[in-house]
C-alpha cells in the first residue's frame, strides 16, 4: 500500500524529467529557427545585390553602346577605350569574385546549419527514446510490484488458513 504513492511519485518524477527534456529541445529548436531567420536575411541581401548587379550591367551595356558609337565616330580614342574596357572587365571580375565568395560563404554556412539541425534532430530523438524507455521501465516496475504484492497477499492468505505445525 505504501509503495503505490512511491511509484506514483516516481512516475511523476519521470514525467517531470520528460517535460524538462522537451523544454530543452524546444529551446534548441527556437535557436535554430532564429538562425534560419538570419540566413534568410542574408539571402535577401544577396538577392538585392544581384538585382543591383543586373541593373548595373544594364547601365553598363547602355554605356557600352554609347562607347561603341563614340568609337565609331572617334577612331583616334581607341587606346582610351581599350583602357576603359580593361578597367571595366577588371572591376566586373572583382565584383563577380566577391559575389561568388559570398555565395560560397553562405553555402558553407547553410551546410553547417544543416549539419547542426541534423545533430539536434538526432539528439532530440535520443532524448525522446531515453524518456520513453524510462516511462516504460517505470510502468514495468509498477506492474512487477503489483504482481509481487498479489503473490505476498496470496501467500499470507494460504499461510493464514493452514493449522499451526504439530509440536
Amino acid at each position: 500500500m505504501s509503495a503505490e504513492p512511491e511509484s506514483q511519485r516516481y512516475l511523476l518524477n519521470q514525467m517531470s524529467m520528460l517535460i524538462d527534456g522537451m523544454k530543452g529541445l524546444n529551446n534548441q529548436i527556437a535557436r535554430q529557427v532564429e538562425a534560419m531567420g538570419r540566413y534568410d536575411v542574408e539571402f535577401i541581401k544577396l538577392g538585392r545585390s544581384m538585382t543591383n548587379f543586373e541593373s548595373e550591367l544594364l547601365e553598363l551595356r547602355v554605356d557600352m553602346g554609347k562607347v561603341k558609337l563614340e568609337v565609331g565616330q572617334l577612331r583616334a580614342d581607341v587606346g582610351q577605350l581599350r583602357t576603359e574596357m580593361g578597367q571595366f572587365r577588371a572591376e566586373m571580375e572583382s565584383r563577380l569574385d566577391a559575389i561568388l565568395k559570398r555565395i560560397d560563404d553562405l553555402e558553407g554556412r547553410t551546410h553547417d546549419i544543416a549539419d547542426h539541425v541534423e545533430e539536434l534532430r538526432s539528439d532530440s530523438l535520443r532524448q525522446y527514446n531515453e524518456v520513453m524507455n524510462a516511462v516504460q521501465d517505470s510502468y514495468q516496475n509498477r506492474m512487477s510490484l503489483r504482481d509481487l504484492e498479489a503473490r505476498v497477499s496470496e501467500l499470507e492468505r494460504i499461510v493464514g488458513l493452514r493449522p499451526p505445525p504439530a509440536a
